[in-house]
């Protein structure tokens, strides 16, 4: 009875567990999405150590510098030092049609650009069920968003 039980139950398995193994095969809903932010408000305190919080306000623009929405990040400092600076950070992009959200840990060195991966972690509206990733440049204060949206 148990070896009859055990095989029925490894035969099932497979077909239970198929359809989340190939969700995403052949999946053309991917979107790339490419924006600029421009710092509006920024309080990232001019000494950061580690435990501190900041929050930043952007207004985005679309690669032809039209008003494409804002957006808002906050971040944490998880190490400090005088040479480098590891903040673990969450962002929300408020566009016409719905907001993404991202969520990423990126490491600067003094004021020099960097170029961080990010996770599209969710977001509303045509993106209620977006997932995904892309790229940030922080850059004076810009921020640019290379995005690779599958919903």
């Amino acid at each position: 009875m148990t070896a009859v039980g055990l095989t029925a139950a490894l035969t099932l398995l497979p077909a239970l567990s198929a359809p989340a193994a190939v969700a995403d095969v052949g999946d053309d809903d991917i979107v790339r999405l490419k924006l600029t932010g421009v710092t509006e408000t920024d309080t990232m305190p001019e000494y950061v150590e580690a435990g501190d919080s900041w929050v930043t306000y952007l207004h985005l623009y679309d690669s032809k510098k039209r008003f494409a929405g804002d957006a808002s990040s906050r971040c944490s400092a998880v190490e400090a030092t005088r040479d480098h600076l590891t903040a673990q950070c969450t962002r929300v992009l408020r566009l016409k049609k719905g907001e993404i959200t991202l969520h990423d840990m990126i490491t600067r060195m003094d004021d020099a650009p960097i170029t961080a991966k990010t996770a599209i972690a969710g977001g509303t509206g045509i993106y209620n069920d977006a997932e995904g990733e892309g790229y940030i440049t922080l850059t004076g204060n810009r921020v640019h968003f290379d995005l690779h949206v599958d919903d």
